[in-house]
């Protein structure tokens, strides 16, 4: 009995340490995570991507139709909807906004760090889990992507749920009918955020793991309630979208992934992939400064919940591994196998083992690349400014493939980045390797997550400086206040490119010769006849009473505006890099 009493008694000190931890870890983790991810949210939406996300909520608001997105009047199936229901339900209470759309990219990384912190703990202990989400929320790639309106922070939320509920819910008894339950839950949610990876990832996740750990049998799964689960939450939109259109759903779930994913879609897009070898490369750009200890050893353990620590590999080699073979591959694909790798880091910052060769390596590889930094700074021209550029984004390699120069007036605001970068660089990890050899180690991690929040506050910085050139929001203002209720507004060239159009002057826009990418397909729709036309149809729409706004990003020799009749061309200002013109003056 005085034994029982005794362990039962340690038993609630362990408890009560644990809890203590806990509300010291969490608060931490928001400490430092919610200034990252909320500040700089009401940038003007940098297109392509952001206007044709927020214009899609936008109309699920205004017309009523939440099955069906839409974007400037036509079906738009390239993404399914979650991430714009959500935005829509945003855009509700706060309609044209910037932040009430992309706030759903910071929320849910917010909810992916707090995860992670979950899963490095259950995996590898309190310390591991807290080095986990602190890294996470400082990587790079975290920094830029979750100041976009996009769908992907959603599907590494949605997925990294299905991871956690599965790992959860492996150590108990089979006999609980909600076993695993939040792991189908996830899996449907993530297939409703990023279309068929959210099903392909959850599930080559945990089936290569069971056969590496052998710990569970089919039987265990809980797979007749879990498929309930997945079906009342993935099924119903999939069926009503076949239902009302099931050409559009043939070319969601078929040209638009698995021939996306084999190189064969139906049209030709304006994106330009990068080659396995350079998404890697850019993994550990995005993934940085963490990147650099994404190999250090954790500690062993005999716990029984270490049996399922090889999970981590395999999610992180899943995501890697698939978009390394897809044809089809952008640079921030990776994102998916942050939250594994940041638990790895954790774990190996926690132990301790090896993280000393790591950072020698780092610390030599960092103070090389910023003293490069600071002298390829004081040297940077603007052809050095974009084929920087173009290595980081889709956008800029489109501009260098297309022989463009950089499309800003000087390349100084990037030479001071830069080099500010590469100051970052050099005294971060010097001071990093120094409490390091002096045995601070906690001091060393705090010194690298200092030296990547600097970097995160250089990032918002760039934000800053090409928005001019990506926002469509300055001359959607000036259109806003000169036009009336029947003038048109036009775009010249694809309408992703200055896609916040529609969304902030709340019109339908006329496309000029811009029938091709992503709109290709809507474009050949009976409901688009008159909205897509080319330079003939614009001459004669030109040549109408009604007053017609032309907005283009070419130069004027090279636009639709050299076909029109000179004196009939007035123009009404530049905004960023869009021209402005009208068939009448002011």
């Amino acid at each position: 009995m005085e034994r029982t009493s005794v362990a039962d008694g340690a038993s609630r000190v362990m408890v009560a340490a644990t809890i203590r931890r806990r509300r010291f870890e969490l608060p931490l983790l928001l400490l430092v995570a919610v200034p990252l991810f909320f500040t700089a949210q009401g940038l003007g939406f940098l297109d392509p991507d952001e206007g044709l996300y927020a214009g899609i909520a936008q109309s699920m608001v205004t017309t009523g139709d939440w099955v069906l997105p839409r974007f400037n009047g036509l079906p738009y199936l390239e993404k399914p909807p979650l991430f714009f229901w959500l935005a829509g339900l945003s855009l509700a209470f706060d309609p044209v906004s910037e932040l009430a759309v992309r706030l759903w990219s910071a929320i849910a990384a917010l909810g992916t760090v707090v995860l992670t912190w979950r899963i490095g703990r259950r995996l590898y202990g309190p310390a591991a889990g807290l080095m986990a989400g602190l890294a996470l929320a400082t990587t790079v790639g975290f920094a830029l992507y979750v100041r976009k309106a996009s769908t992907d922070f959603v599907f590494v939320f949605c997925l990294t749920l299905a991871v956690y509920g599965f790992l959860r819910d492996a150590a108990r008894p089979s006999a609980r009918k909600t076993r695993f339950l939040w792991f189908y839950a996830g899996s449907a949610l993530a297939l409703l955020s990023k279309g068929l990876i959210g099903l392909v990832f959850p599930v080559a996740i945990v089936v290569v793991a069971l056969c590496w750990v052998r710990a569970l049998r089919p039987r265990d799964l809980n797979l007749g309630r879990g498929a309930i689960v997945f079906g009342a939450l993935a099924l119903p939109w999939h069926a009503m979208v076949a239902w009302r259109e099931p050409g559009l759903l043939w070319f969601y779930l078929v040209d638009n992934q698995i021939f996306r994913f084999l190189g064969m879609r139906a049209f030709v897009e304006d994106d330009i992939p990068v080659g396995a070898l350079t998404f890697l490369v850019l993994t550990f750009v995005w993934f940085f400064p963490w990147s650099v200890f994404a190999l250090a050893r954790p500690a062993p353990s005999d716990a029984p919940v270490a049996r399922w620590r090889p999970l981590m590999v395999v999610w992180a080699a899943v995501v890697l591994g698939f978009f390394v073979a897809s044809r089809s591959t952008l640079e921030y694909y990776a994102l998916p196998a942050f939250p594994a790798l940041a638990v790895m880091v954790g774990a190996g910052w926690a132990s301790g083992r090896d993280v000393g060769r790591w950072m020698i390596a780092g610390v030599i590889g960092c103070v090389a690349v910023g003293l490069t930094a600071l002298w390829a700074g004081a040297r940077l021209t603007p052809a050095g400014a974009l084929a920087g550029l173009a290595e980081l984004n889709v956008y800029y390699r489109i501009l260098r493939e297309q022989g463009q120069p950089l499309p800003f007036a000087s390349a100084r605001p990037f030479a001071v980045l830069l080099q500010a970068l590469g100051a970052a660089l050099v005294i971060g990890w010097i001071a990093a390797a120094l409490a390091w050899a002096r045995g601070w180690h906690r001091m060393a991690f705090g010194a690298v997550a200092a030296s990547a929040v600097t970097i995160a506050i250089l990032i918002v910085q760039l934000l800053y400086v090409v928005e001019p050139h990506h926002s469509s929001a300055p001359v959607s203002a000036a259109i806003a206040a000169m036009a009336g209720p029947r003038d048109v507004v036009a775009n010249e060239g694809s309408l992703e490119y200055s896609a916040a159009l529609p969304f902030y002057t709340g019109r339908r826009v006329v496309v000029v010769n811009g029938a091709r990418g992503d709109l290709e397909i809507a474009s050949r729709r009976p409901e688009a006849r008159g909205w897509f036309i080319d330079d003939a149809g614009f001459v004669r729409r030109w040549a109408e009473d009604a007053r017609v706004f032309l907005v283009t990003q070419r130069p004027r020799e090279q636009s639709v505006v050299a076909t029109l009749p000179a004196s009939s061309v007035h123009m009404l200002g530049r905004y960023g890099s869009r021209w402005l013109y009208s068939n009448r003056g002011n």
